[in-house]
C-alpha cells in the first residue's frame, strides 16, 4: 500500500532570497529606502547650514550691501555682480580687460571708462585694478590729447579711480603711494607741470563757482568737481573759505587748511594752531605730502620700500617752496617786465596779484624749515641716505633766502608801480634794502651747488652743476638789475628784462 503523499511538499530547488524574483526586489526596496534617508538627512542638514550661514555671515553681509545700494547706483554696479555672478567674474573681467585695451588702442574713450568701471565693479578688492587703470588714465590715455584742459581731466579722473578704491580697499598704502604720486610726479612734476599746477591751483581758488546754475557741464565743471571732492576729504583738513565780499553764501573762494604740525614755523603772526589760509589755492605737492604720510601710516607698501616713502613728505614739501617761487617769479616778471604781457593795466587783477605772490612767499618761510626738519628726521632713521637728502636740506635752505629775496624785490616794485614808476626815496631804499638779501640767497644756493656736484681737481665739473648753477646766474642778474635801477637817470625808463632770468628750477 502506498503511503499518502504530504500535504507540503518543499521545491526541489529552492532560490536563495537573493537570486531574483521577491526576494531581489525587496532587498533593493530596502537599499533604495535607506539611500533616500541618507539623502533627506543630508538635505536638511544643508538646509540648516545655509540657514546658519545666512543668519551669521552673509545676512549681516547682504545688508551691508543693499545699505550701500540704496546709499548710491554706483554700489549697485559693484555689489550686484558680486551676488549674482560668482565664479564667473573672473571670466567676464578677463574679456573686459581684453576689449579695454581694445578700446583704447581704437581711441573708444567712452566705452573705455566704461569698461574701467565694470572692471572695478567686477573686482573691487583687487588694488591692482585701481593702480593699473588710474596709471593708464593719468599718463597713458592724457597723452593722446593735445589740449591741455582735456589732459589735465584725464589727470583727475585717474586720482578719482584710486580714490573709488579706497571705499573697497580702505587703508590701503599702496592705494595711498599711487595717490601721493599721481599729485608728485604727474601734476607737479611732469612734462605739464607748470600748467597743472596754476590750475589746480586756481580750482581751489574758485570751487564755489560749482554752485553757480551757469555754469556749463563739460570737462572744465567736472575736473572742478574733482578737485573740490578731492580737496574735502578728511585727511586734508581743508575747509572751504566764504564769499569775502558776503555777496554770497556759496563756500570755496580758496580754502583753508589746519595743520599744527606742519604750520609750526608760520610766519603770519597768528597762532600755530589756527587755521592757514589760502584764498588763491595751493600747490599740488601740498596733497603729495599728506597723502605719502598716509601710506605710510597704512604700512609698508608692496611697490616701494619704507625708506624711499619716509622721504618723501620732507621731499614734497622742498619741491612746495619750489613751486610758489616759480610761481611768484612769473608773476612778478609779467607785472613788471616791458617785455612780458603786462598785468598792471587793471588795478584789481593786479592787486589780487600782488596778494597771492605776497602769499607765496609767507608759504615758503613757512614750509622751508619744516621741510628741513622732516629730511633731518628722516636720515636720523636712514643714515645711509646722507648723500642723497643733504642735498635736499641744502636745497630747501636755499629757498628760504631766494624767497626773502625775492619778496624784498617784489615789494619795492609794487611800491614802484605805486609811485607811478618812479624812483623815490622810498624806492631806492626797498631796493637797496633787497641787495644784501640777494647776496645771502647767492650765498646759499652756491653752497647748495657746492655741496651736492663739487668740483674735483682734475676732474670735469659734473653735467648735473651747471644744471643748478644757472639759478645761480639768475640771482647774480637780478642783483645786477637792481643796481642798475638805482643808478639809472631820474628821468630814464629802467630796462627791466634782468626779471627775465629765472632763480629757481621750473
Amino acid at each position: 500500500m502506498t503511503a499518502p503523499a504530504p500535504l507540503l511538499t518543499p521545491p526541489k530547488n529552492p532560490k536563495p532570497r537573493n537570486a531574483g524574483g521577491e526576494g531581489r526586489g525587496g532587498f533593493f526596496s530596502l537599499a533604495a529606502r535607506r539611500d533616500q534617508l541618507i539623502a533627506l538627512v543630508i538635505g536638511v542638514l544643508c538646509m540648516i547650514g545655509a540657514q546658519v550661514l545666512e543668519t551669521f555671515t552673509l545676512g549681516p553681509q547682504r545688508a551691508a550691501l543693499v545699505q550701500e545700494n540704496e546709499a548710491s547706483l554706483q554700489s549697485l554696479a559693484v555689489t550686484f555682480p558680486r551676488l549674482t555672478l560668482g565664479g564667473f567674474r573672473g571670466l567676464l573681467s578677463t574679456a573686459l580687460w581684453i576689449q579695454a585695451e581694445d578700446d583704447k588702442e581704437n581711441r573708444r574713450w567712452f566705452d573705455l571708462e566704461t569698461k574701467y568701471d565694470m572692471i572695478a565693479s567686477l573686482q573691487p578688492y583687487f588694488t591692482s585694478v585701481y593702480i593699473f587703470h588710474a596709471w593708464n588714465q593719468a599718463y597713458n590715455l592724457s597723452a593722446q590729447w593735445h589740449d591741455e584742459d582735456t589732459k589735465y581731466k584725464w589727470v583727475l579722473d585717474g586720482l578719482a579711480y584710486l580714490y573709488g578704491g579706497e571705499r573697497y580697499i580702505p587703508n590701503n598704502p599702496d592705494l595711498a603711494l599711487e595717490e601721493a604720486n599721481m599729485y608728485y610726479l604727474k601734476l607737479g612734476g611732469s612734462f605739464e607741470r607748470i600748467f597743472y599746477r596754476a590750475h589746480i591751483r586756481s580750482d581751489l581758488s574758485r570751487l564755489h563757482e560749482l554752485e553757480d546754475v551757469k555754469l556749463k557741464e563739460g570737462n572744465a565743471k567736472d575736473a572742478l568737481q574733482h578737485v573740490k571732492d578731492f580737496a574735502t576729504r578728511p585727511e586734508f583738513h581743508i575747509a572751504l573759505l566764504p564769499d569775502p565780499s558776503q555777496r554770497s553764501k556759496a563756500l570755496g573762494y580758496g580754502i583753508s587748511i589746519t595743520d599744527p604740525d606742519l604750520f609750526k614755523y608760520r610766519t603770519d603772526g597768528r597762532r600755530v594752531g589756527e587755521p592757514m589760509d589760502f584764498p588763491f589755492g595751493v600747490s599740488p605737492f601740498y596733497f603729495a605730502y599728506v597723502s605719502f604720510n598716509r601710506s605710510l601710516s597704512f604700512g609698508t607698501a608692496s611697490t616701494t620700500g619704507e625708506r624711499v616713502i619716509d622721504s618723501e613728505p620732507g621731499m614734497s614739501l622742498r619741491l612746495w617752496c619750489r613751486d610758489d617761487l616759480t610761481y611768484s617769479q612769473d608773476v612778478m616778471n609779467a607785472a613788471f617786465n616791458q617785455n612780458s604781457p603786462d598785468i598792471t593795466g587793471n588795478a584789481a587783477t593786479l592787486s589780487a596779484k600782488v596778494a597771492e605772490v605776497r602769499l607765496c612767499y609767507r608759504n615758503v618761510q613757512t614750509i622751508a624749515p619744516k621741510a628741513v626738519e622732516l629730511l633731518q628726521l628722516h636720515l636720523l632713521k636712514w643714515p645711509p641716505d646722507k648723500n642723497v637728502h643733504t642735498k635736499s636740506i641744502n636745497e630747501a635752505k636755499a629757498y628760504q633766502k631766494v624767497g626773502v629775496a625775492e619778496s624784498k624785490l617784489f615789494d619795492a616794485l609794487v611800491q614802484w608801480q605805486t609811485d607811478g614808476r618812479k624812483m623815490t626815496d622810498k624806492v631806492k631804499q626797498m631796493l637797496l634794502d633787497a641787495l644784501p638779501a640777494y647776496d645771502d640767497a647767492i650765498t646759499a644756493t652756491q653752497y647748495w651747488v657746492d655741496q651736492a656736484f663739487p668740483l674735483r681737481e682734475g676732474q670735469a665739473p659734473p653735467e648735473e652743476r651747471g644744471d643748478i648753477a644757472q639759478y645761480i646766474d639768475g640771482l647774480k642778474t637780478r642783483k645786477d638789475g637792481i643796481e642798475a635801477m638805482l643808478k639809472a637817470d631820474p628821468g630814464a625808463k629802467p630796462d627791466m628784462s634782468f626779471l627775465e632770468a629765472e632763480v629757481v628750477e621750473r
